[in-house]
Order: structure tokens, then C-alpha cells, then sequence
């Protein structure tokens, strides 16, 4: 072995080194030094992993597919679960939807949501100029009822169609049309349908899973608590077994179910109690009434514990000592005190007998109602001018204003009830009902009651999980009448 001279820098290097390699007589020495090293470390790295020993190898690559393998599919998200319906078919959570495809959204009308709001909401202003190019169009669509309904069909966010159903159903449905940026409108009696459907299930998890199982529209579901409100409390009451009956309003365009409307009886089922109840109109109000047509239900209270919005401040008592007179002097009614000219309400329907100033009473009204029933109102600071002896008040009508007038001592209205001439204490006296249906409209009612019965009577078949409801949904279906 024989060993080159050794650059004084070099010394170190070259003795540690010497003492792992051998060096060829061939090749300068620093050469064999790096080269070693550099396989160690490379070898080194191999192992760990950082250098692909495959880096270096050619790879044949077979361009016929190579379009083809680089191509993707775009990914489109489905539209977001809302309560609408997709195209012609009605959704619950589905999210197969894309976003290109249509919806329907329905709309009810009333004084606060008018068509109008209803545009400026969609931001469809400019919708709403375009519709009332057309003279047709803007003739109907200026004089829509209130309780009306009104359908949008949307595809990319711009209105297709819309279709307004009027309150009184003969049959006929207005149909607005988009053909290139030009609406048309015609009332067509062809081509929308109101299908009343039977449906029932059981409570097997919760109303709104085992509903939307059954194929119920979610927006005819959330009805189901108001609908039971006065028999059932659904956060603390409901249990699985329970049985839940519907019959609702499907809307049906060319033949397919766009949406629902009404929720026209409902039926429910609890162990051995039953509850149901009945949709009805009633002086613009929708209410659900029992089907069974509890007398107590077609009732309200005729009167209104107290004619002002004020403080008991002296109580019926007819040994009461008199603040002003300091005697034992029966107090036959009751005191409301209030803010001078707080306004002094009829508390029930009812006739002026007499209006003036009498005595400690000051100025005061007096009001004969149905049954012998009289009421009383004194310390008046002054009478409604609109009225007078003989005209006939309502309910909630002003008829005079809060003073201090005869023997007062501050500003308060003294209320008195009267049955058969006898006073009696207007804060406890067990108040008269009267009908809240003449008796015609009981009649309709009734027959009404009758058709929804036999309807939820029809829904026989309850919902399971996981069954096919097509069939049975279809022979279920009969046609409408909200009565």
C-alpha cells in the first residue's frame, strides 16, 4: 500500500479516511475520497426513501387514450334540500336534483303579500314589468283575490311559468307562459287540477322522518302540530304507535303534482283516544274545527272581561265604604283606572239605551245586549260623536273616553254588568257564548265534516318503512272539495 503526500489542510481528512478505504495507485486520491462517499450517502437515501431508485428508468407511454384519460366529468353539486318541488315531481331531502333543473314554489295572497312583495322578494322586478306588458295579463294579475294562490316555475333562476288559482275553484286556473322574453296569459280549465289525497302513517322514530317516509310533503307535515294544538302537545305528547291520518290538497299540472296546498282533515290516533279535526273558512279566518262538530267549538265567549286596557283600582263589593262619602254604599261594579281619554271599548255587541250625565255616575253609557244582559259605563270624559241613543255598537267599538266626571276621585271608568236587573261582579260572572256559525254555515259544516270523515276513513294503508307508496298513493287520490 503506498500513500500519496498529504497537503498539510488535507491531513486530517486523509488519515480519517485511510483508516476505512483502500486507495488505487491509479487514481488521484481526492477522486476515490468523494466518489465513496457520494454511494454511501446515495445509498443511504435509497433506503430511506427520498430518491426513487425507478426515477431514472423510461417508461413507454401508450398516447391512442391519452385524451381520453385526461378528460374529466365536472362535478356539478346538487341543489340544496328546500320545500319546493323539481320539475313536475314533489321533494322532500332529495339532492339528486342539479341546479339547472326546475322548481315550483307556491305563494299565498293577503293584504301584507301581494304579488307585488312577492316579485320583489324573488328580486323579479323586472318580472314583474314584463308581465304587465301584456293587457290580459296585467288585468288578471291586478285583481287577484286574497287567500289566492300563486306558482312560480323556475329553471337557472328565471320564471317559465306561473299559475294563479283564485280563491272560489270553478275550475279554471290563470297560466302565465315565457316563449323568448314574451309572456302569455290564458285562463284554461284543462290543464291544473286540485286532487285531494288520503294518506296515513305510524310513529315509528319522529313526525317529520316517518312523514317524509310516507311520501307527505313536508309543507302539509309542519300543519300537523297547529292543526292538533288545542289536543296534543307534540314536543311532550307524541309517542311511537301513534297513528296520523291526512287528507291535503295536491296541485296537479298537465298530470303531475307540482305542489300541495291545503291541509283539509287530519285524524289522530293515541292508544284509544281520537282527535279530529276539520279545515273551514270562516269570515276570513281558517280554522280547524273537531269534525264531530262539538257544540262547545262552535262557540265563542259573547263578551270581554274589562271595556279599557288599565288596572283593576277598586273591585266589585257591595259593602265597600265610599272614598268621597266615607259610607258603607255598595259599589255594583268594578273601576278600571287609565290616563285621561284612554279609549272605552263595547264589551259586547249590544244597543245605546242611554248616553248623557247622570248623578255621581258623570257622564255615562248605557248598553242593552242579548240575553237581558245590560252593562254600565260611567266618569266618562266624553262620548264617541258618532254615536248616540239607539245606535248599534259591536264588539270592541269605542264608545266614549276615560275621565273623572260626578263623584270621582281620578281619572278611571267605572264598568257595571247587569243580569235581570241584578248587578253582578263583571270579573267573575260566567261570561254568555253565541255561535260563531249561523246556522247555515253549521249546516255546510257539517256536511263538509261528513266528506272529510269518509276520506280519512279511506286511508287504510299505513306507511312503512322502506315501502312502495305509488300504488297506493294512486288509488288513494280522489278528486277535491274544500267544501
Amino acid at each position: 500500500m503506498q500513500l500519496y503526500n498529504i497537503q498539510p489542510n488535507d491531513r486530517q481528512l486523509s488519515i480519517d479516511y485511510a483508516r476505512f478505504s483502500v486507495i488505487s495507485p491509479n487514481k488521484p486520491s481526492y477522486i476515490n475520497r468523494w466518489s465513496s462517499r457520494v454511494i454511501l450517502l446515495t445509498s443511504g437515501l435509497v433506503v430511506m426513501g427520498n430518491i426513487p431508485v425507478y426515477s431514472s428508468v423510461a417508461h413507454i407511454i401508450d398516447t391512442s387514450n391519452l385524451a381520453q384519460t385526461q378528460i374529466r366529468k365536472p362535478f356539478q353539486l346538487p341543489a340544496a334540500p328546500i320545500a319546493s318541488y323539481s320539475g313536475y315531481s314533489e321533494v322532500l331531502d332529495d339532492l339528486s336534483h342539479s341546479p339547472q333543473q326546475g322548481r315550483w314554489s307556491i305563494y299565498s295572497l293577503n293584504s301584507s303579500n301581494t304579488l307585488s312583495n312577492i316579485l320583489a322578494i324573488l328580486q323579479l322586478k323586472q318580472l314583474d314589468e314584463q308581465l304587465a306588458q301584456d293587457k290580459i295579463i296585467q288585468y288578471t294579475l291586478d285583481r287577484l283575490e286574497e287567500n289566492s294562490s300563486v306558482l312560480f316555475y323556475k329553471v337557472d333562476n328565471q320564471v317559465q311559468q306561473l299559475i294563479y288559482l283564485p280563491t272560489k275553484q270553478d275550475k279554471k286556473a290563470f297560466i302565465v307562459s315565457r316563449s323568448n322574453e314574451i309572456f302569455t296569459g290564458e285562463w284554461r280549465t284543462d290543464r291544473v287540477k286540485l286532487q285531494r289525497v288520503s294518506r296515513r302513517f305510524k310513529i315509528k322514530n319522529s313526525l317529520y322522518t316517518d312523514a317524509a317516509r310516507a311520501k307527505i310533503p313536508k309543507k302539509i307535515v309542519q300543519k300537523i302540530p297547529k292543526v292538533f294544538e288545542k289536543d296534543i302537545n307534540f314536543s311532550r305528547d307524541i309517542s311511537r304507535g301513534d297513528k296520523i291520518s291526512l287528507v291535503y290538497e295536491s296541485i296537479e299540472f298537465d298530470g303531475e303534482a307540482i305542489s300541495s296546498r291545503h291541509l283539509l282533515a287530519a285524524r289522530y290516533d293515541k292508544k284509544t283516544i281520537r282527535y279530529q279535526r276539520v279545515r273551514y273558512h270562516l269570515n276570513d279566518n281558517t280554522i280547524y274545527l273537531s269534525a264531530n262538530g262539538d257544540d262547545a267549538e262552535l262557540k265563542k265567549v259573547a263578551f270581554i272581561r274589562r271595556p279599557i286596557k288599565g288596572r283593576l283600582s277598586s273591585p266589585f263589593n257591595p259593602q265597600r265604604k265610599h272614598p268621597i262619602f266615607r259610607t258603607i254604599r255598595p259599589h255594583n261594579g268594578t273601576d278600571y283606572a287609565a290616563s285621561y281619554g284612554t279609549p272605552i271599548y263595547a264589551t259586547a255587541k249590544g244597543k245605546i239605551i242611554f248616553q248623557g250625565s247622570k248623578g255621581g255616575y258623570g257622564n255615562v253609557i248605557y248598553l242593552s245586549h242579548q240575553d237581558g244582559i245590560k252593562t254600565r259605563y260611567g266618569h266618562m270624559s266624553g262620548f264617541n260623536n258618532q254615536l248616540q241613543v239607539g245606535s248599534p255598537v259591536e264588539q270592541g267599538d269605542i264608545i266614549g273616553y276615560v275621565g273623572s266626571t260626578g263623584n270621582s276621585t281620578g281619572n278611571h271608568v267605572h264598568y257595571e254588568f247587569h243580569v235581570n236587573g241584578q248587578a253582578v261582579n263583571p270579573e267573575t260572572v260566567e261570561l254568555p257564548t253565541i255561535g260563531i256559525m249561523t246556522q247555515q254555515e253549521q249546516t255546510q259544516f257539517r256536511k263538509t265534516s261528513q266528506v272529510m270523515l269518509n276520506a280519512l276513513n279511506k286511508s287504510n294503508h299505513i306507511a312503512n318503512i322502506g315501502a312502495d307508496f305509488s300504488k297506493s298513493n294512486r288509488s288513494q287520490t280522489t278528486n277535491a272539495n274544500d267544501g
